[in-house]
């Protein structure tokens, strides 16, 4: 008996050592296929975060090059008008950009950062790399020391030596240094102004009454200042302004492709209407505020304020003044910040002969007639 108890460890060793190695086999093999399971599912999920990464990303690409093609088509094809009439009209694709820049909010950033005084040591590299980048003509100002101007707005409305501009003797001279777009007679009541950017008359100098005389057309000059141009508005005629309005303008995108859908949406940006008179009846002068530029100051409405932030829940109202503003030609009327646009409309004879063509550079005082008023 106590041979075969002394024996039984030995045989219970023998039959449990395989049942122990069957069931470590087996544990082995089942977390094996469960690990070969999850890098499975693994594998999966990645090769499907991967297709959606590959989708998103061709997605964005072909958006991008769709849009920028778009838009650069826009930027480089002329107007038909300018293919019809280039004596008359005038675009390209550095005014397209300038004038399609997408916010007016952008403005509130802008037009407050002209504001700021820069530091003295500053000046030279901020104003003169500016001046050297847009050709500004230092050598016309009163001043031409940057060190001197301690804004961008300071230096945008820099002082010119009145030698570099004599007033032409003409009855009507241009009243800007910038850049002819369009000029001559109002056709279909509308102001032209620059591919897809038409203003009906009305609604851009509303509510005003033209004499009507049959011997008398309207017309309308359209000019542009680019960001190097001296920003200050004189008058272009003797005449005088009995209204003053301003039109705040909505923070809306102007982007060119809805331009292309709501084509008086351009109407809506801010500007101030000059109307009047002179001697061959209506007169009307605008200063109309690029989609990032809303600063512009009338000298005889000093009360006047431009570029300025409204709540969503504010109306925008237009405001009306009474003034009486008498003008000659070349006396200063305003400035801009940064570069705009000055539309003129008036009266005059069907005799007129203008002395400037679409895209001639122009310097204020410059005769814009030649004959005929």
């Amino acid at each position: 008996m106590l041979r075969t108890v002394n024996m039984l460890p030995a045989v219970s060793k023998k039959i449990m050592a395989p049942s122990s190695s069957v069931f470590l086999r087996t544990n082995i093999r089942e977390l094996t296929n469960q690990s070969k399971n999850v890098y499975a599912t693994q594998e999966v999920i990645i090769g499907e975060q991967k297709k959606k990464r590959s989708w998103l990303k061709w997605l964005s690409l072909s958006t991008l090059i769709i849009g920028g093609g778009a838009y650069i088509g826009y930027l480089f094809t002329p107007d038909w008008r300018e293919i019809v009439d280039s004596k008359h009209y005038y675009s390209n694709w550095k005014i397209r950009v300038y004038l399609s820049l997408p916010f007016n909010t952008a403005s509130r950033v802008i037009g407050g950062l002209a504001n700021q005084e820069i530091p003295v040591w500053l000046r030279e590299y901020l104003l003169g790399g500016f001046a050297r980048m847009y050709d500004c003509r230092m050598e016309e100002c009163v001043d031409p020391d940057f060190n001197n101007y301690p804004s961008f707005a300071a230096f945008f409305n820099r002082k010119l030596r009145e030698s570099t501009r004599p007033i032409s003797a003409s009855p009507l001279v241009s009243p800007a240094d910038g850049t002819v777009l369009h000029f001559g007679k109002v056709e279909e009541n509308k102001i032209e102004y620059v591919k897809g950017h038409d203003y009906d008359v009305d609604k851009f100098l509303g509510n005003v009454e033209l004499p009507e005389k049959e011997e008398l057309d309207l017309y309308q000059v359209v000019i542009y200042l680019a960001p190097g141009d001296y920003h200050a508005f004189h008058s272009p005629a003797r005449w005088v302004a009995n209204q003053c309005r301003h039109v705040p303008g909505l923070l809306l995108s102007v982007r060119p492709t809805l331009l292309s859908h709501v084509p008086h949406l351009f109407c809506l940006n801010e500007r101030v209407v000059l109307n009047g008179s002179w001697r061959h009846g209506f007169f009307s002068m605008s200063a109309v505020a690029a989609t990032n530029v809303g600063d512009i100051v009338v000298d005889a409405e000093p009360s006047l304020r431009t570029n300025i932030v409204r709540r969503k829940t504010q109306k925008i109202m237009n405001t009306e003044t009474e003034i009486h503003a008498p003008y000659l030609p070349g006396e200063r009327v305003g400035e801009f910040r940064l570069g705009s646009t000055i539309v003129l409309v008036f009266q005059a004879p069907p005799t007129i002969k203008f002395a400037i063509k679409a895209g001639d550079p122009l310097r204020y005082g410059q005769s814009l007639v030649a004959d005929g008023v």
